[in-house]
């Protein structure tokens, strides 16, 4: 007799989109991983629609700007993002 076990999607464990920006130390020492690919654009929605239109993998490492502004909005300015391939 043949055993078959389901798996449904909200038994996984899901890692969450990061809502705020990582440490600086921590980004940059992520920036050189390998497989990681940094997208820079305006804002946080900016920098993922980059990532998906690059076909990289969601949730991102991580966010991190000089200015700590990658969340707000409307952005005003450069947000980093960290993805994976």
């Amino acid at each position: 007799m043949a055993c078959a076990t389901a798996v449904t999607l909200s038994s996984l464990p899901m890692a969450a989109a990061p809502q705020k920006e990582m440490p600086e130390q921590d980004f940059l020492d992520q920036v050189e991983a390998p497989g990681h690919v940094l997208v820079t654009a305006k804002g946080v929605a900016a920098v993922n629609a980059e990532a998906r239109r690059q076909g990289l993998r969601f949730p991102a490492v991580g966010y991190w700007s000089p200015e700590s502004i990658c969340f707000q909005t409307p952005p005003s300015g450069d947000c980093n993002g960290l993805f994976l391939r």
